[in-house]
């Protein structure tokens, strides 16, 4: 089968780590003998470029382990929506014609987030081509979306061949707001980059990590004044959080009052390799964001056999589904559940098992072949 994938958001010369849980899917499906093919219309935003000092929208065309791979960012105006949605389905629109002249037309389309949604409604109709929607965007938990933008998901949704949603509660949300129908299929973790170390871990310290973009949404101040109500002043414990975005001097500054810099590291924005090294050395991953479509990091780290926390944020609820693997809580009950991930024993190699029959490319795979196929 001949399928394309269609994204809103991926990796570039921008942002190196942006959205790789597109490409593991991507690499899932051509792993199981599909032909996969991946465009991207990528809005950057103006901050962006001012930060990373780039100023060339040269399109990235490359073949990634046999997924023939072609992006176009161009540059996203402050305040202008409509615009970026015309220049992302112009862009779209040529990637797509340069795409079918050199690989032929696709089975299927496979449109991440409604936002790509427009290119799957013209390809539906110029070429006959189905498509079906994966949405991720937590900007309907939210609240975020415009009528305009609320009544155009709506239309790509209805005229889709399925609709999917990466969490059940994020399902249900969709459901209520759109009318649609929507079914679940995880994302998926790829298991033979993600694994245990087989270095024991430090016993004179026990480490804490999140991993996430530095952003209010995310709560990382919320963590790391949990952690400290719990742990300052006790150099056993530390608290790692990688990543980088606008919270990162607000983080400086809270870690600086609360005097917990002896424990509290801000690591950075991490390379993907940066990341498993830093699972491998953890013993406790944390995600305390307020709205989570799914939460991939969970997952990722799972797989290297850490037990997780996570705030109810809508799509944790699907990963955690047992106490086994680690615990959900309310945010009011972070500092408490802290503590809690220290004292109970968990076996490592179930929640890693578990992540391998449920998240792995072959499980989402054997999922997503399904849907291609009805």
């Amino acid at each position: 089968m001949h399928i394309l994938l269609v994204t809103s958001a991926y990796k570039s010369k921008f942002n190196p780590v942006n959205a790789l849980f597109f490409r593991d899917q991507a690499k899932a499906l051509r792993k199981g003998g599909n032909q996969v093919g991946l465009i991207c219309a990528l809005p950057i935003s103006l901050k962006t470029v001012m930060k990373e000092k780039e100023i060339k929208f040269s399109k990235e065309h490359y073949n990634d382990e046999g997924v023939d791979t072609l992006v176009k960012p161009f540059l996203a105006i402050p305040k202008t929506p409509n615009r970026t949605k015309r220049k992302r389905f112009r862009i779209a629109k040529q990637l797509f014609i340069e795409y079918i002249d050199k690989f032929g037309l696709p089975d299927i389309i496979h449109v991440h987030t409604f936002l790509a949604g427009e290119l799957g409604l013209w390809v539906k109709q110029q070429y006959a081509v189905p498509y079906i929607v994966t949405e991720h965007s937590t900007n309907f938990a939210r609240g975020n979306l415009s009528q305009s933008q609320l009544k155009f998901s709506k239309h790509v949704f209805e005229n889709s061949k399925t609709n999917i949603a990466v969490s059940k509660e994020f399902c249900s949300l969709l459901e209520q707001q759109t009318h649609c129908k929507f079914q679940y299929v995880p994302n998926v973790v790829d298991t033979s980059f993600f694994k245990p170390s087989r270095k024991m871990k430090s016993a004179e310290q026990f480490i804490f990590l999140n991993v996430a973009h530095l952003d209010a949404k995310k709560n990382q101040a919320g963590l790391v004044k949990c952690f400290a109500e719990k742990f300052a002043g006790n150099n056993m414990y530390k608290l790692i959080v990688a990543g980088d975005g606008p919270e990162k001097e607000n983080l400086q500054a809270l870690i600086d009052k609360l005097k917990v810099c002896d424990q509290v590291v801000l690591f950075g924005r991490a390379s993907r390799e940066e990341v498993l090294s830093l699972m491998q050395k953890s013993n406790c991953f944390v995600l305390p964001s307020h709205h989570e479509t799914f939460g991939v990091v969970l997952i990722e780290a799972m797989a290297c056999g850490l037990p997780v926390l996570s705030t109810k944020s809508g799509g944790p609820e699907s990963i955690i589904t047992s106490n086994e693997y680690g615990f959900l809580c309310e945010e009011n009950e972070l500092s408490n559940m802290l503590e809690q991930m220290v004292i109970k024993d968990f076996d490592y190699v179930e929640i890693r098992r578990y992540v391998q029959n449920s998240f792995s490319e072959n499980a989402v795979r054997q999922k997503l072949e399904l849907i291609y196929r009805e």
